[in-house]
């Protein structure tokens, strides 16, 4: 009987101390690997961003149906470049984007075309700015397809795509990764929080009265939300941290 029960110890002790620590590094490897993932944000979907040679590929799907945008050509290399978006209810726009390299080091467009040879815009705009300018000087801004997400977007005939947002994809500017930086910052605090509390149970609790109160002493009530706060709050920020990539 008691060589079972030292058995059954030993069993709980290397679950806490090796697998438990084992299968969190591996789900925080792989939350992080999605974290970090480069790619661009369109209509509210995260594309996953792929590079073979001159090509970038940005792939996701929306609720809708999958969306793919192609750009081929560099910036700093060539004289034009294609952008390509394969979107929700076959729904396909191709575009050239015309580079303008008079300035070496800030390449802007001076033109982009649709499919039909029909140019859609005429003017300039360099990388970083936040507006097109067309060939009068005029500031070019899009409202067109303003949505809060992807679900209140008809992708159909009609659906055009921003002329801004077929600049940015041809200039990278819409690169990123996928984590939010202020989600994990706020669970990682909690995580903290948590820890401290769980170590020095009294910590908080004498930092709170200590200048009012001589030898201040918790209550039950406190000590049973204490216990509760110990689970309760590291589950918010694992759903912080969930959020936090989608």
């Amino acid at each position: 009987m008691i060589v079972e029960r030292i058995r059954e110890m030993n069993r709980k002790d290397i679950f806490i101390k090796i697998v438990l620590p084992a299968i969190v590094i591996v789900l925080l490897i792989f939350y992080f690997k999605a974290f970090f993932t480069e790619g661009a944000y369109f209509n509210d979907i995260f594309l996953v961003k792929s590079v073979v040679g001159a090509e970038r590929h940005y792939i996701g799907k929306s609720r809708q149906d999958g969306i793919l945008i192609t750009v081929k050509g560099l910036e700093d290399t060539h004289e034009n470049m294609e952008v390509i978006y394969r979107l929700p209810g076959n729904v396909n726009r191709q575009y050239t984007v015309m580079l303008n390299h008079e300035n070496k080091w800030y390449p802007s467009i001076e033109k982009i075309i649709d499919k039909d040879g029909n140019i859609i815009f005429e003017g300039e705009y360099r990388k970083g700015q936040h507006y097109l300018v067309d060939k009068y000087g005029k500031p070019l801004f899009s409202f067109d397809n303003i949505v809060l997400s992807d679900v209140g977007i008809a992708y159909d005939e009609s659906y055009k795509v921003p002329l801004k947002n077929i600049a940015e994809f041809a200039f990278s500017e819409k690169d990123t990764i996928r984590g939010e930086f202020r989600y994990l910052l706020y669970a990682l605090f909690l995580f903290l929080v948590t820890w401290i509390d769980y170590k020095y149970p009294l910590f908080f609790f004498k930092l709170k009265y200590w200048i009012d109160v001589e030898d201040p002493k918790p209550s039950e009530f406190y000590l049973m939300m204490q216990r509760i706060s110990y689970v309760v709050v590291p589950m918010i920020g694992i759903i912080l941290m969930i959020a936090a990539i989608y």
